[in-house]
C-alpha cells in the first residue's frame, strides 16, 4: 500500500512539473540574436550619453530626488522584475524595471555599527549624513547611548536636507509611512531612540531632559534650518494632534499627544501661506500656486497599501500623487524664489 502511495505522489509531482513547464513554454521562444541587438543598443545609448555629457559638462542638476524603497533588497527587486514581466505575458526574468535603465547604477553595503542586520533608523541616517551609526538611533553618531537623552549634545549629525535648507533650497518629505517613522524622520530629526515619535513616548523615560520628540522637530525645523519643509506628506496624524477624548472622525480622530500642543495648528501659525490637510478631498482642493508650506497627514498611523487604498472611506492620495504634489509646488511660487529642490519619497 505504501508503494502504491509513493507512485501516486510521484505521478502527481510529475504532472505538476509538466504543467509548470508547459506554462513557461507557452511564452514565445527568444531568438539568440536578441542578445546581440540588446548589446548594440546599450553601446549606442552609452555613446549618446557620453556625447550629451560632453556638451553639458558645465551643467548641474536642478533638483535632487531620493526615492527609498524601504527594505527593498536584491531579492525583492528580483521578484518585482519577474512578476512585472509575467504580467506582460512574458517569462519574466528578461524584464527590466524602469530604474534598472538609469545611466548609473550601484550597490551599497548596509549595516549598522553595532549589528550586521541593520534597521532603517541607522541606515537612513547613513544615507542622509554619510555617517554610519547604531541601530535604533536617528540623526546622531555612533557614540550616542540609545534612549539616553543626556548624551545627545555633541553627537548630532547634519542631514543633507538640513544642508539644503541652509543654502536656500526647497525641501520636502513624502512617505506612505508615518512621517515620524525612522526613514522619513532621519531627514530632519535627531533622537537617541527611533520610537520617540511624540511627546508621550518621551514622557515615560526616567531621564527625558535634552530630547524633543520627532513630530515636534518636524514642525520646528524652521527654527533650526532655513524656512523649514515646503512639503511634508504621509501618515502618522496621531503623533501631531492632542489626546482629546471624543474627537470624532470629522476632526481626524483622537491623537496621542499629551503635552497640550496641537502641532497641526502650530504648523499653520509657524509658516506663512501654509495649509494642513488630512483627507483626499482636502488634498485635491489645495491650490499649489498659493500654498508655500503644505502638511498632509492622511492616516493615524501608516498609510494604506496601494491594494487597500481605494477601500479607505475617508480617502488617501497615492504615493505618485503625493510626489507630484511636491513637483507642482517647486514649479509654483517656490521656484522663482529658491530655484532648486531636495525631496525624499519613501514607499
Amino acid at each position: 500500500m505504501q508503494f502504491i502511495f509513493q507512485i501516486a505522489v510521484c505521478s502527481l509531482s510529475l504532472l505538476a512539473n509538466i504543467s509548470y513547464s508547459a506554462s513557461l513554454n507557452s511564452a514565445p521562444e527568444e531568438s539568440s540574436i536578441k542578445w546581440y541587438q540588446q548589446g548594440e543598443k546599450a553601446i549606442q545609448k552609452a555613446r549618446l550619453s557620453a556625447k550629451e555629457a560632453a556638451k553639458n559638462s558645465d551643467a548641474s542638476a536642478k533638483n535632487i530626488i531620493l526615492f527609498v524603497g524601504d527594505g527593498m533588497g536584491i531579492s525583492t527587486i528580483t521578484a518585482a522584475r519577474i512578476y512585472a514581466g509575467q504580467m506582460q505575458g512574458k517569462p519574466g526574468e528578461e524584464n527590466i524595471l524602469f530604474f534598472e535603465k538609469f545611466p548609473y547604477l550601484a550597490l551599497a553595503k548596509t549595516y549598522n555599527t553595532n549589528q550586521q542586520t541593520p534597521d532603517s533608523a541607522g541606515t537612513m541616517t547613513a544615507m542622509m549624513t554619510g555617517m554610519k551609526t547604531k541601530a535604533g538611533i536617528i540623526g546622531v553618531g555612533q557614540d550616542m547611548i540609545r534612549t539616553n537623552c543626556s548624551s545627545i549634545t555633541g553627537n548630532t549629525l547634519t542631514t543633507a536636507l538640513e544642508h539644503a535648507e541652509q543654502i536656500g533650497m526647497s525641501t520636502g518629505v513624502v512617505s506612505t509611512a508615518r512621517l515620524t517613522h525612522a526613514t522619513p524622520a532621519a531627514t530632519y530629526a535627531h533622537v537617541p531612540e527611533r520610537n520617540f515619535e511624540d511627546d508621550r513616548d518621551i514622557s515615560i523615560m526616567t531621564n527625558a531632559t535634552g530630547c524633543k520628540d520627532i513630530a515636534a522637530q518636524l514642525i520646528d525645523l524652521k527654527d533650526r534650518y532655513g524656512d523649514g519643509l515646503e512639503v511634508a506628506l504621509g501618515g502618522g496624524r496621531k503623533n501631531f494632534i492632542r489626546r482629546v477624548h471624543g474627537a470624532g472622525p470629522e476632526n481626524g480622530g483622537m491623537g496621542e499627544s499629551e503635552d497640550g500642543r496641537d502641532l497641526t495648528t502650530e504648523w499653520l501659525a509657524h509658516y506663512p501661506n501654509s495649509a494642513y490637510v488630512w483627507n483626499q478631498a482636502q488634498f485635491d482642493a489645495i491650490n499649489p500656486g498659493s500654498t508655500e508650506h503644505l502638511l498632509g497627514l492622511f492616516n493615524m498611523s501608516h498609510m494604506e497599501y496601494e491594494e487597500d487604498r481605494l477601500n479607505d472611506t475617508v480617502g488617501e492620495p497615492s504615493l505618485s500623487a503625493l510626489a507630484a504634489s511636491h513637483g507642482e509646488r517647486t514649479r509654483g511660487l517656490v521656484v522663482p524664489r529658491r530655484r532648486r529642490a531636495v525631496v525624499l519619497s519613501e514607499s
